[in-house]
């Protein structure tokens, strides 16, 4: 059905709990040419799989189709005045077909709508409807379902269901007049009052349980991640040899499989592995953990050897302090099943991603998605909707979601789930987005220094904004010795931040982190006036303002980067912040100064040897920068 209807019961056991997500797109569903026969999957029947409390969301959409019409509502069952060939074979159609409904109260209901919506609109076409006309009828069955009782509710269900019925009745036998758009659009209102879809949750949606860090420690650590996690950094020891591309060498991955307690005749699911293994790239359940390790720090992997990391010991310890640890593995890991490597749109597996996730936010909610699979799969939504259920069993089967009467995230494990979920929405976002190859000139100014500092750079938009850091670093001279973060508002601000993807196991932001290695410059500094704050060394506090001041076309042999203009020197490294840094300038070169020998030596100036706080070398500058992207 490419309206995509997929009703999951409002009452009985799952009364608590919202319907799957719908994973394809209504528009996309509808096929070039309508030949093949089409059945509505609701009917009256199903009247109680509806929601019973639209709120806002509906009443909402009624004034927005009211200030759209500004049409009258007639009463909806006048004298019949509608074409009686055409309700005659609607009918004969509904008798033919496999619709378990009351052909001949669905006959009346469609002669009276039609009848109506002749006299609310001059002009009005049976075979044609504009969505003005279902807006009316829409409005008429709000009034309706406005009443308090579960009868007259069926009533407006009935209504609203015949007149669907009865566009599909015309699309089917090819007798629609209207317009593809018009069509699709109203059966589209139509459809929505029937099975209002849940609303989209975000990660911000979420409010987190007060979790005690002992149960939410005992938790985490009684997950497999944990214990496979454990049993490779014990298998790496002192040392294991990998290949240039990082892996452990094929002679050892049957004892590493052993040793994680994974199978190697068969895949993830069950079934015969379709190709021979070469590579630990060959067995992704593998591949996960191996990347994870190394993500979060248990393990250390060069070209040739993999040896155990700055935090192997933590991955067994059940102390309080190996918390943070042990909340970033499973988040890193949890992380790498939400995302699959499509990024078409319109693939399964990408569809799936969203719907995944939207079940794994309902899940830390008090409306959770119903767990029921009752659905037959007969068409390409139920099976699409197999599809989801599979990866959710997957899920279940890491025990950081269960699934009783609905799939739950447990309190406990909340906090580690949910940082995932911003990661990878974070991720999407950007990952979705396209750069127009162009060059931008930024201003970069440093905040609260005693005289203004500033460099003037014209890059390539197209660069990440790990590129950006380095460009920052070169111009001002400093020597990432520190931790940084891109912020598109102010510092310290608690809205998204942008860092390196190394450090997103270990910083604690107060907002969603983002790999900066995976976001280009021009997607947050596309147009004159974008501004985008860059902060170093959270210590001494340097905030760099980044502002657009130009975007151009890149010429054909134009650098990566390059320094047009700059003003005073920049501060040295450590040097206390902006206050610190104007101190050792005065205490340079005052003798008087209580601090002047210590400062002076501390600069590295030789007797009479005075700073110049004014000066700036642009040559130097782009030597760095040459030497940057070389």
């Amino acid at each position: 059905m490419w309206w995509g209807c997929s009703a999951r019961p409002s009452s009985g056991p799952h009364s608590h709990c919202r319907p799957l997500v719908s994973l394809t797109p209504r528009r996309s569903r509808r096929p070039a040419v309508r030949r093949t026969p089409i059945r509505p999957r609701y009917h009256p029947a199903m009247g109680s799989k509806r929601s019973r409390n639209p709120g806002q969301k509906r009443a909402a959409k009624q004034q927005a189709r009211q200030r759209r019409n500004r049409s009258t509502v007639v009463p909806m069952f006048p004298a019949p005045a509608a074409d009686p060939a055409l309700i005659d074979n609607f009918v004969q159609w509904l008798h033919t077909g496999d619709l378990p409904v009351d052909t001949d109260l669905f006959g009346h209901l469609v002669e009276s709508t039609l009848t109506n919506l002749a006299r609310g609109r001059r002009g009005f076409r049976a075979t044609g409807w504009l969505p003005a006309d279902a807006h009316t009828l829409l409005d008429v069955a709000d009034q309706v379902a406005a009443e308090a009782t579960d009868d007259v509710e069926d009533v407006a269900m009935a209504i609203v269901a015949s007149a669907l019925t009865f566009l599909n009745y015309l699309d089917e036998n090819r007798l629609w007049t209207g317009t593809e758009d018009n069509l699709i659009h109203c059966i589209e209102d139509l459809v929505e009052f029937l099975e209002p879809q849940p609303p989209v949750l975000l990660p911000e949606d979420i409010a987190l349980p007060a979790v005690d860090d002992d149960d939410e420690l005992r938790a985490l650590a009684s997950l497999p991640v944990i214990t496979t996690l454990a049993a490779l950094v014990g298998w790496v020891g002192t040392g294991a040899p990998v290949t240039s591309t990082k892996v452990p060498k094929p002679v050892s991955l049957p004892d590493l499989a052993h040793a994680l307690g994974i199978d190697l005749a068969v895949d993830s699911d069950g079934f015969p592995r379709a190709r021979k293994i070469r590579s630990m790239r060959d067995v992704p359940e593998m591949l996960e953990y191996w990347e994870t390790a190394e993500e979060i720090g248990l393990i250390t992997v060069n070209s040739t050897r993999a040896v155990p990391g700055p935090n192997a010991e933590l991955i067994t310890d059940r102390s309080t302090r190996a918390l943070p640890l042990i909340r970033a593995a499973v988040t890193e890991y949890v992380r790498r099943q939400l995302v699959s490597a499509q990024s078409d749109p319109l693939d399964p597996a990408y569809l799936s991603d969203i719907v995944v996730i939207q079940v794994i936010l309902a899940g830390m909610t008090e409306e959770p998605t119903a767990s029921s699979e009752d659905a037959p799969f007969d068409d390409e939504q139920s099976l699409m909707d197999d599809f989801v259920y599979d990866r959710l069993d997957t899920l279940v089967e890491q025990k950081w979601l269960t699934r009783d009467d609905a799939y739950r995230v447990p309190a406990a494990l909340q906090p580690a789930v949910l940082r995932a979920v911003q990661l990878v929405s974070a991720e999407t976002e950007f990952a979705s987005s396209e750069v127009v190859d162009s060059q931008v000139t930024v201003r970069i100014s440093l905040e609260g220094t005693h005289i203004p500092i500033w460099r003037r750079i014209r890059l390539d938009a197209t660069l990440p904004l790990a590129a950006l850091h380095d460009i920052v670093q070169s111009a001002f001279g400093w020597e990432n010795s520190h931790l940084h973060e891109f912020s598109a508002g102010p510092a310290y601000s608690g809205g998204k931040v942008f860092i390196p993807t190394a450090d997103i196991a270990h910083r604690d932001v107060v907002g969603t982190a983002v790999p900066e290695e995976e976001v280009a410059v021009g997607l947050l500094l596309s147009s004159v006036g974008d501004r985008l704050t860059y902060l170093y060394d959270f210590g001494d506090d340097w905030i760099h303002h980044i502002e657009v001041e130009s975007v151009d076309k890149p010429a054909p042999d134009s650098t990566a980067a390059l320094c047009l203009d700059g003003h005073n020197m920049a501060p040295y490294e450590d040097s206390g912040g902006p206050w610190g840094w104007a101190n050792k300038i005065e205490a340079s070169a005052d003798p008087h100064h209580e601090e002047h020998s210590e400062i002076r030596e501390w600069l590295g100036l030789r007797p009479g040897q005075q700073l110049d706080p004014t000066s700036f070398d642009r040559d130097r500058v782009n030597k760095a920068l040459q030497t940057l992207f070389a």
